[in-house]
């Protein structure tokens, strides 16, 4: 039965093969460059018992904790549906990538296609089922998600990478599994298939779904990404609310652009959209935008009060080397943005690069990464950077802050060379201060050079706010460290995404507790900085 059931959909399967990317124990490989793994056939350990008899089906651990649904599901009770378990952890650029290809395999063969999201996290910080909760929500996930800590779900069939899908038939019997990005005419075909061969297996009946966004409070801000200051403006991507809140200094809101629902349209300040922006850097007369769920830059014309595309084609497009029409090119994931004089910096986190954008002649171009995911240190093009997310410029050098490295990199822009300050590699990360070779982060979002010798960082994972003293060679956190939130009257940090000087302080996009938080430098003192309404 099994073999006929692979020969079903043989044609979409092709064997499994290994692609460049990082590993640990054998449950990592993360490919962005290859996304030619599909479909491998299904085996398992034991196919039969000492009784020559089939094997109990196996069935999810009935221990785990489940979002998104009412109750804990069960293998037993998704028979008569075509079943995709999604494998993936939070700060995977490529998992998040792939909802959306399961969004639209879900519209389409709803109500017989049960998609569940296998949380199998990689950080310390991914497995905290709170944090868990306000990622689903912040990332729009509808479906059933389960927090699978310890991997039991994953090693049974066989994960090895980040994300992954396994497809399982309306009788329950896993087939294949497919790894990466850009699956989805392979998966959809599968699907397709096997929806027809089993119509008389088929179960219509609805999940059980109890959205977590039920429970997100209104508030002003829903997880803010970054924030800009210049002048007398600051600037805040208000990423849930899919919008960007400009105010002043005493947090007066002057302007907002875009929200509350997600788009990309471009125009006046009502009705442009945007797509969970991230990254803002100001220019003389605006502000640019790393329209991030959209995959563009835009650039809002803060004298005209008006938004427009200046790169980008709404394509999530692979690694490219070269130079580009702006507007001609896809982007991938643009979080963090700097400008130096006409060129834009941005991190171009689903590309593991940095990319320059020319606003004198609109030509877009690879300049930093060779677009392999990875810690490498020297010449621009040579580096590999690890889903880069927060950037930011002093005198000719580029800070970049390293997610998924668990890095802080400095690029020195005159000399074309890229040298990491703390952080050595994909799986090395944590919480320790002290020394730069001893010192630990966890997926760092956030990042400003405060001088010549010392760099700010939002070490988001760890819920602080660190400072990198160059000359002294030491990191040393600066505020946060305690139950990621506000506590006992104590403010404290829940994954903050950005920051930006204000000032002799720091103002920091506290995001998974909805509001901004100002630091100051000389007191060490943090408290809430509260916007206020716009006036009318």
């Amino acid at each position: 039965m099994r073999n006929s059931r692979i020969a079903a959909i043989k044609k979409h399967l092709l064997p499994d093969v290994s692609c460049p990317g990082h590993r640990r124990a054998n449950l990592w490989l993360a490919p962005v460059l290859l996304i030619s793994l599909l479909f491998a056939p299904f085996t398992r350990a034991a196919e039969v018992t000492e009784n020559n008899q089939d094997p109990p089906a196996y069935e999810l651990p009935a221990d785990l904790p489940w979002l998104n649904v009412s109750h804990p599901l069960t293998l037993k009770g998704l028979r008569g549906k075509v079943v995709v378990l999604d494998f993936w952890t939070y700060g995977c650029i490529n998992c998040i990538h792939v909802l959306d290809d399961l969004k639209r395999l879900e519209a389409k063969y709803k109500p017989y296609l049960a998609v569940i999201g296998v949380h199998s996290p990689k950080f310390d910080r991914e497995k905290n089922l709170g944090a868990l909760r306000n990622i689903v929500v912040r990332y729009g996930i509808e479906h059933p998600v389960v927090n699978d800590v310890e991997f039991s779900i994953g090693r049974y069939f066989g994960m090895r990478a980040w994300p992954t899908q396994v497809v399982l038939d309306p009788l329950g019997e896993p087939l294949g599994k497919v790894t990466g990005e850009g699956n989805y005419e392979i998966l959809d075909s599968a699907i397709g298939d096997l929806l027809k061969k089993h119509a008389d297996h088929l179960d219509p009946a609805p999940l059980p779904i109890a959205l977590e966004k039920r429970h997100l409070a209104k508030s002003l801000l829903a997880a803010p990404g970054k924030i800009a200051v210049s002048g007398n403006r600051v600037a805040i991507s208000d990423t849930l609310h899919h919008r960007i809140i400009l105010a002043g200094h005493d947090g007066r809101i002057l302007e907002i652009y875009g929200g509350p629902q997600k788009g990309d349209s471009d125009g006046t300040a009502d009705e442009a959209r945007f797509s969970s922006p991230q990254g803002l850097a100001f220019s003389a007369g605006g502000l640019f935008v790393a329209d991030t769920g959209n995959h563009l830059i835009r650039y809002i014309d803060l004298n005209q009060r008006r938004v427009k595309t200046v790169a980008g084609n709404g394509a999530a497009e692979l690694p490219r080397m070269g130079e580009f029409d702006a507007l001609d090119t896809g982007l991938r994931s643009p979080w963090g943005l700097a400008l130096k004089d006409d060129q834009l910096y941005i991190a171009m986190a689903g590309n593991h690069q940095i990319w320059a954008l020319d606003l004198t002649s609109g030509k877009i171009r690879d300049y930093a990464g060779s677009g392999r995911e990875g810690l490498r240190d020297g010449s621009l093009l040579a580096s590999r950077f690890s889903q880069p997310s927060g950037l930011s410029l002093h005198a000719n050098w580029l800070y970049v802050a390293d997610s998924e490295d668990s890095a802080v990199r400095r690029i020195d822009m005159k000399q074309g060379q890229v040298k990491t300050l703390a952080g050595s590699g994909l799986f090395d990360f944590g919480d320790r201060d002290g020394p730069f070779a001893g010192a630990l982060l966890q997926h760092p979002l956030g990042i400003a050079a405060l001088g010549d010798d010392q760099v700010l960082v939002a070490d988001t994972y760890n819920s602080k706010l660190k400072l990198l003293d160059i000359k002294k060679q030491r990191v040393t956190t600066l505020a946060g460290g305690g139950e990621p939130s506000a506590t006992k009257g104590k403010l404290q940090l829940n994954e903050p995404g950005g920051i930006a000087l204000l000032d002799n302080s720091v103002l920091i996009a506290d995001t998974n507790n909805h509001r901004i938080l100002r630091y100051d430098l000389k007191k060490g003192t943090l408290k809430e900085w509260k916007l206020l309404p716009e006036a009318q």
